[in-house]
């Protein structure tokens, strides 16, 4: 890959193993300056185990990853989030027994010394993109709704100031209605500029064309293509044959 002033993130030759077991093998993708990368694929392809790797939560075997010019693969997660690296895990992480005010804190204060606005500046923004959550700000997150918690978890993500906001499948058991409204959050997002890489199991309702669809199946990737995502017969065919689709 040539180097690029437009690249945000550089993924070179990643593999990540659990002892004998390799999860994602020799992987390489970039993220633009302000683009999306989704990464399909089914249950055990490896899309947990790269955003755990690129967020820093585990160490990968080999290769690097750069988020501009510098290399962060050895800085752990929360070092990380400081570097402008955010992850909404797959479950939501939210965390019961807090408000939803003290859950946006904490993602206020992961940002460190990057941070660039007020908290009050970064409840008013969160509030702007998931006007549900102004309703509940001050009630246990653990009361909220499976749609509600995923609204929040964004939230917090963004409050730390990424440059790059990482998503583990924002879609699990939400309903249809749910997924819509935060697909339709998403896709503001990136309009503003926020680069991301989304990581799910089936077609969601992105409301824009990624910069780049990456398939895996069993920590490979089999499919690549900028500008296009795979439609549910072609990703039917992908999981099935692990080839690229005829």
């Amino acid at each position: 890959m040539e180097d690029s002033v437009d690249v945000l993130m550089r993924i070179e030759n990643m593999t990540v193993a659990y002892g004998p077991i390799v999860a994602v093998e020799n992987l390489s993708f970039d993220v633009p300056q302000g683009g999306m990368v989704l990464v399909l694929g089914p249950n055990g392809a490896g899309k947990t185990t790269l955003v755990s790797a690129l967020s820093g939560l585990i160490s990968s075997r080999a290769g690097r990853v750069l988020l501009g010019r510098r290399d962060v693969t050895r800085i752990p997660a929360f070092r990380r989030v400081g570097q402008g690296v955010a992850l909404v895990p797959e479950g939501r992480g939210t965390l019961p027994g807090l408000s939803v005010r003290e859950n946006l804190y904490l993602g206020w204060r992961a940002a460190g010394a990057r941070q660039t606005r007020t908290f009050g500046e970064t409840v008013a923004e969160a509030v702007d993109l998931f006007p549900r959550l102004g309703e509940r700000m001050n009630q246990d997150c653990q009361t909220l709704s499976g749609g509600e918690m995923q609204m929040l978890a964004i939230a917090r993500a963004l409050a730390s100031r990424p440059q790059v906001l990482l998503l583990d499948e924002p879609s699990l058991g939400l309903a249809p209605q749910a997924v819509a409204r935060v697909y339709e959050a998403l896709g503001q997002l990136n309009a503003r500029g926020m680069a991301m890489v989304v990581v799910e199991q089936k077609a969601v309702p992105l409301t824009i064309v990624p910069s780049l669809t990456v398939v895996l199946q069993r920590g490979r990737v089999v499919y690549a293509r900028g500008g296009h995502r795979p439609n549910d017969g072609e990703l039917a065919e992908l999981y099935l044959g692990g080839g690229t689709p005829s």
